[in-house]
């Protein structure tokens, strides 16, 4: 049996609205993700919302992949989005199903209403016997590689700091 839940959070110097936004964008994901192959659905290009449904293919070693539906359960623009794997993703032993809920929350900065707080809150629960295999049960509670993919996704959704050419 596994219920665990992993939180993690970042600032990102953008309004919430554009936070979100790239969030909720599934094809977003993949190059942040060390674990994430592939996309696959309809309109993974644009902001997945309530009822959407869409295929997250994951590397979890390199003999294990697995194919996770998830359908969009909550979608408040600017407050919350989440997701839930639906159905539950196959693990490998055969008494149980790893349920997960992902969920993005949203607040204003504390100093400024042009900076956003995002937190992604990933709750994982298998209520199986047999041994969760461990490149399955790391996937859902590698706090260092969560604060990774948020890092990645703060630097993918920040526009490049050019500076503005010199002028005599």
């Amino acid at each position: 049996m596994l219920d665990t839940t992993l939180e993690t959070s970042v600032t990102i110097a953008l309004p919430v609205a554009e936070v979100h936004r790239f969030m909720t964008t599934p094809d977003h994901w993949a190059p942040a993700s060390t674990v994430t192959e592939q996309i696959r659905g309809e309109h993974t290009d644009r902001p997945a919302t309530l009822g959407d449904r869409f295929v997250d293919v994951l590397r979890l070693a390199p003999d294990a992949t697995v194919e996770v539906e998830w359908t969009v359960t909550r979608d408040e623009p600017d407050v919350a989005w989440q997701i839930s794997t639906d159905p539950p993703a196959t693990a490998d032993p055969a008494d149980g199903r790893v349920h997960v809920t992902l969920t993005y929350t949203y607040a204003e900065g504390p100093l400024d209403a042009d900076t956003t707080l995002l937190t992604r809150t990933v709750r994982a629960v298998y209520p199986g016997t047999a041994p969760l295999p461990l490149p399955y049960r790391d996937t859902f509670t590698n706090q260092a590689a969560a604060t990774s993919f948020l890092t990645a996704m703060r630097a993918a959704m920040l526009p490049s700091r050019v500076s503005p050419p010199v002028t005599a």
